[in-house]
């Protein structure tokens, strides 16, 4: 059985136009990241001790980026731990209202603790894109990885 969290706080990063070719953002807070559709987004971050906690799954570390997404095209989101053994990967996409659009614990098909969704946009719109852990007190550096796949 998988158990779900829930993140409250943000840490968010934005791509800016003349941002590095691969499309690496550092986090700031508060702004909104633009999937570039020629290289995508690439995040690399790390669930920290003082980071914000999960709402339900108190004991879990998390990290919230705002990433704006347009209608009819398909994400794929991928959390990839630098170490699996450090942390399980855990992602959500939520609506602006906070509901819960997509989950993945671990990546289908893929033999591994990573975390991957494929999402289908349904509306254009800003969405809050969730990385956490399955297990409590999970620290370690991740990447958050997302590309446009249609349309």
């Amino acid at each position: 059985m998988t158990t779900r969290h829930w993140c409250t706080g943000l840490a968010v990063a934005t791509v800016l136009a003349g941002a590095a070719l691969s499309g690496t953002a550092a986090p700031q807070k508060d702004k909104i990241h633009e999937v570039r559709v020629q290289d995508g987004l690439t995040i690399k971050d790390k669930l920290a001790v003082g980071d914000d906690r999960d709402r339900e799954a108190k004991d879990c570390y998390c990290k919230v980026y705002l990433v704006r997404m347009h209608a009819d095209k398909t994400y794929v989101i991928r959390m990839n731990a630098a170490n699996e053994n450090m942390i399980d990967a855990v992602l959500r996409v939520e609506d602006k209202d906070g509901k819960e659009l997509a989950f993945n614990d671990d990546a289908p098909g893929e033999n591994t603790l990573n975390s991957r969704i494929d999402f289908k946009c349904p509306r254009d719109g800003v969405y809050r894109v969730i990385a956490t852990s399955l297990a409590d007190n999970q620290t370690g550096d991740f990447t958050l990885l997302i590309k446009v796949t249609g349309k």
